[in-house]
């Protein structure tokens, strides 16, 4: 949908604003340990579905999650827009995705949230916890990334751009649970940042209206 008009710009920026709001809140809960208690309800539900199987999935979402796979698959993604005409769109994605990641950084470095010992991780992890920094690039690499390429696509092949963009997003995001390397707060939050980062770079690039450069249909 074109976001030319005031009130899009508007709403998304909204958006932005009461994600990031929920995210500071959720911060400031964590760091004073006020969220440990319902943070450790919800690892210890999701170790008890743990299966080897399901183990070798999630690891395997976990690291197509992290930023060194992340990051490509976004750059691989800006260069088939661009090479698709939607120059409009792949600044807009490039920008959005590698400024995501820079502001995770940042958002780690403020709140300083350790890593949950909560439970046995079942992956080699570092740095700081609160945001998961594969839950903010999740909606921002694979779903925001899906949402564009779908641009032009029958109604079917979108709503499965869409549910595949989805899935993964949220996919990644549950495997830093259930490998016990992030609390549910840090990905909720994760996922938040993510998904309001997305709504400012809709409302700055507006990379859902036509692009002048871009061939005809």
């Amino acid at each position: 949908m074109p976001v030319r008009a005031p009130t899009h710009r508007a709403r998304l920026i909204a958006v932005t604003c009461l994600a990031f709001f929920v995210v500071g809140v959720l911060g400031r809960f964590a760091v004073a340990a006020r969220l440990t208690t319902w943070d450790q309800t919800i690892l210890d539900q999701i170790a008890a579905s743990r299966a080897p199987w399901l183990t070798t999935i999630m690891r395997t979402m976990s690291l197509i999650g992290a930023p060194l796979f992340a990051i490509p698959v976004g750059m691989l993604v800006a260069t088939l827009l661009y090479r698709r005409r939607e120059r409009r769109a792949a600044v807009c994605y490039l920008v959005t995705v590698l400024s995501g990641w820079g502001l995770n950084l940042v958002l780690k470095a403020l709140f300083q949230r350790p890593r949950p010992n909560i439970l046995a991780r079942l992956s080699i992890t570092g740095g700081f916890s609160y945001p998961s920094g594969h839950a903010m690039l999740a909606p921002l690499v694979f779903a925001f990334g899906a949402m564009l390429l779908a641009r032009g696509a029958s109604a079917a092949a979108t709503r499965l751009w869409w549910a595949g963009g989805l899935a993964m997003a949220l996919g990644i995001a549950y495997s830093r649970m259930y490998l016990a390397v992030h609390y549910p707060s840090d990905v909720i939050a994760g996922l938040l940042a993510g998904i309001g980062w997305v709504g400012l770079g809709v409302a700055v690039y507006s990379p859902l209206n036509p692009d002048p450069a871009a061939r005809n249909p």
